[in-house]
């Protein structure tokens, strides 16, 4: 009953990573499925292949796949007080925090599976650009949030594509630049 019980949940677990749309997700399913395949070898009465299959399937695979993930896929955004008659007071960091665009673009960059980094700054616009620092400039100017971005940045586009469909764009307005060009 047990080893019945063991194959069908290794099954669930197989077709669970198949069907991930997120990578990070089908590497914990096939974490678990090599762990339920370990302990199915120690019910066999195999216990050198259970060790084996626990150090190479769940532990060194997924701590390999994982640092390769998360070497990658970071997305700094710094988000600036400049222009604003703000400083970077906690109420206003808990303001922009909380504010549509911002959440809009957290969950745009963590269905790509990056993770985004907002950086609260008080640099000025220029100094905020013309450092390679950041991949994403965000700016409250009157009503608008402005958002900086490369020129050969893939996602400022679909950020902008994101914000029309989603209806945002009147608050939102999308800039830009050149790195290498003198501000």
């Amino acid at each position: 009953m047990i080893e019945t019980g063991t194959i069908l949940l290794m099954g669930v677990f197989a077709a669970l990573a198949i069907h991930s749309t997120l990578l990070r997700r089908a590497v914990i399913y096939l974490a678990v499925f090599s762990l339920l395949g370990a302990f199915l070898y120690v019910l066999y009465a195999a216990p050198e292949l259970a060790i084996a299959e626990a150090v190479i399937g769940s532990g060194l695979v997924t701590l390999l796949y994982l640092a390769a993930l998360k070497r990658n896929k970071v997305y700094t955004i710094a988000v600036l007080a400049e222009g604003h008659r703000y400083r970077m007071t906690d109420a206003y960091v808990n303001y922009l925090e909380r504010s549509r665009a911002l959440r809009e673009i957290r969950h745009f960059f963590e269905l790509r599976e990056m993770e985004p980094q907002v950086v609260f700054s008080e640099a000025t616009l220029d100094e905020a650009l013309r450092g390679s620092s950041f991949d994403l400039v965000i700016v409250e100017e009157q009503d608008e949030i402005v958002l900086y971005g490369s020129r050969d940045t893939f996602a400022l586009e679909e950020l902008e594509l994101m914000f029309r469909i989603h209806g945002t764009e009147a608050g939102v307005r999308v800039v830009r630049y050149d790195p290498e060009e003198e501000q």
